[in-house]
């Protein structure tokens, strides 16, 4: 049996379109004590051997918040395009769409090497190569979720609870996790022939970074250039979480909809490249 075949077994892909479609969700659920144990093994892999082990999951993401407080609301006394002259709030804004940021490209940039390093799955044993791309997405969720407790934290004594229109940001957020999966599994298939891949993400986090509405409204880029950036998947989701977050204003559903589908797409396209390239990886590795 080859690694294509079992792939098919695995996530019973082969039995046309609609289980097609349906292969983001009957993966997960079919390898999800698989997935929760590679997620644990990659979140302790990374704090081995530290004296404050668990610490300093939360001191990265808490050190970052206290930087851009003391930056921009003491020292340049910033404003969020004069919707609000809080002090305080326009670094929790930047934070709030920096630990979106951070999710969503730590999943993509280590997927250009997760397979090489992990290559004695591929040619030694029969096992579906597709849970490490969820592996990467789970832990990358699991830090952006300490994120969002140190913001509530902190949210709550300054702006107190957060509006109704905050109930949104779990539907954003899962439409950024499948584009997260999709180009995780894309650029994790595609690493494996391009090694070259893993030394461009640097650079490309640099200018996906400033590409994005995250330290500017959407409205403040000149209207023709808009809809480029709204191929940016992270454009739509910094926006409106923002939006939601800190001005209670709702998404719009077409728009969350639209979001999702095209989310659900990409992580469809991006197991489907996948699953082609996988019988030539044994070769390669």
């Amino acid at each position: 049996m080859t690694q294509g075949d079992t792939g098919r077994g695995v996530d019973g892909s082969g039995g046309g379109w609609p289980l097609l479609m349906a292969s983001p969700w009957r993966i997960a659920v079919r390898q999800f004590d698989l997935i929760r144990a590679l997620v644990g093994r990659d979140i302790e892999s990374r704090i081995r051997g530290t004296v404050l082990g668990k610490v300093w999951i939360v001191f990265g993401p808490l050190f970052m918040l206290a930087v851009y407080t003391l930056v921009f609301g003491l020292i340049l006394d910033s404003r969020w395009q004069d919707r609000t002259g809080d002090t305080f709030l326009f670094p929790l804004i930047y934070f709030s769409g920096l630990i979106q940021f951070n999710f969503f490209f730590e999943s993509v940039s280590r997927a250009t090497t997760v397979l090489r390093e992990n290559q004695s799955f591929i040619t030694k044993i029969v096992f579906p190569l597709e849970v490490f791309c969820y592996s990467l997405v789970g832990s990358a969720l699991v830090r952006m979720a300490i994120g969002l407790v140190i913001l509530g934290a902190f949210h709550l004594p300054l702006q107190g609870l957060p509006p109704l229109a905050a109930l949104a940001y779990p539907l954003l957020l899962l439409g950024l996790g499948l584009f997260a999966l999709g180009g995780a599994l894309a650029l994790a298939a595609l690493g494996v022939f391009l090694r070259d891949l893993a030394h461009v993400m640097q650079p490309l986090s640099m200018l996906l970074l400033f590409l994005s509405p995250l330290f500017y409204p959407l409205d403040r880029v000149p209207e023709a250039l808009r809809p480029v950036m709204l191929l940016n998947p992270l454009a739509y989701p910094l926006e409106a979480t923002r939006n939601a977050l800190f001005f209670g204003e709702w998404p719009n559903p077409l728009g969350v909809a639209v979001y999702l589908g095209i989310g659900w797409l990409s992580a469809v396209a991006g197991y489907v490249l996948f699953r082609r390239l996988r019988p030539g990886f044994a070769d390669v590795v």
